[in-house]
């Protein structure tokens, strides 16, 4: 097996089976045989290793352990994901403490030795992996440090532009999830929204960017913004028409309007909008449609009772 089938398949399994990807991983590290395959294989160990297991110590200690590997060859490229990685696992782990002991406010400590850029790196994954473990608190207060570091400036095409973006995207979709949101909370998934779309639109294509506006038209109707939702909702589809998206694509996109449409009592607007929406179910192809049908069903519904 080469190391791209290796992390290919282990990004496959790591969602239903964690711990024995961690497993396959401290195992398997005789696959690394050049610089080039640190950083990817890092970002697995930090993930499977943190989010998924809160294996803090243990995943530190896996990535320290690649120092030692013929292939590490001490060049920035390779020295940064094990530095990067091994202090987002510290983070997280020190502000998943602080959450259980109600000590939101406290600072999270970051290695003097990160430049600007990988600490606002470091931050908006930890804030991701945080959202992951549903200390939604924690992972807005994490992510605003970020972004303020971030605002500041980064250099161009900058590694952190993409952590921003991912950072922002899991936050607010975390707590669009989360059901009964206090203003704090509404704030911050307005804030990782528009924060998630800004950043996407430097570090990713246009399908990234389409999914961001999407994104920030469900955040925006969860937060009661019926009207601003349709604005994003609109700019998402005209993403879609200038790419000739695929269906599935502008299935969500026309939902999105038709969701908002309808929270902002425009009837014949919101009708149109879901006739489309049901146009468009019948094109996407059959093995895809399992991932449509609930948000299709939900149109479908009679809306909820004032």
């Amino acid at each position: 097996m080469t190391i791209h089938d290796f992390i290919s398949t282990a990004w496959s399994d790591h969602g239903e089976h964690a711990a024995s990807v961690a497993d396959r991983l401290g195992a398997s590290l005789h696959l690394i045989s050049e610089p080039a395959h640190i950083a990817p294989y890092a970002a697995l160990v930090t993930h499977v290793y943190g989010e998924h297991l809160a294996r803090w110590e243990d995943g530190a200690a896996l990535l320290g352990s690649m120092r030692r590997l013929p292939a590490f060859d001490a060049s920035e490229a390779a020295e940064r994901p094990l530095r990067r990685g091994g202090a987002v696992l510290h983070c997280t782990a020190e502000a998943l403490a602080a959450h259980a002991e109600r000590e939101g406010a406290r600072e999270v400590k970051l290695p003097a030795t990160l430049s600007a850029q990988d600490q606002a790196e470091v931050l908006a994954s930890t804030s991701a992996a945080l959202a992951g473990r549903r200390a939604l608190g924690a992972a807005i207060r994490i992510y605003t440090q970020a972004l303020a570091i971030a605002d500041q400036g980064l250099p161009g095409q900058s590694p952190a532009w993409r952590a921003m973006a991912i950072g922002g995207n899991n936050l607010a979709a975390a707590l669009e999830e989360h059901t009964g949101l206090n203003a704090a909370e509404r704030a911050g998934m307005l804030m990782a929204a528009e924060a998630g779309l800004k950043y996407w639109k430097l570090a990713g294509t246009w399908l990234e960017e389409e999914r961001a506006e999407l994104r920030l038209s469900q955040c925006r109707l969860a937060a009661g913004l019926a009207v601003d939702a349709i604005a994003s909702a609109e700019r998402c589809l005209a993403i879609c028409a200038a790419q000739d998206a695929p269906t599935i694509e502008r299935f969500f996109g026309q939902a999105a309007l038709a969701s908002a449409q309808r929270a902002a009592d425009r009837v014949a607007d919101f009708e149109t909008s879901r006739a489309e929406a049901d146009a468009l179910f019948a094109q996407i192809p059959a093995e895809e449609r399992a991932w449509c049908a609930g948000t299709l069903a939900q149109l479908r519904a009679p809306p909820p009772a004032a």
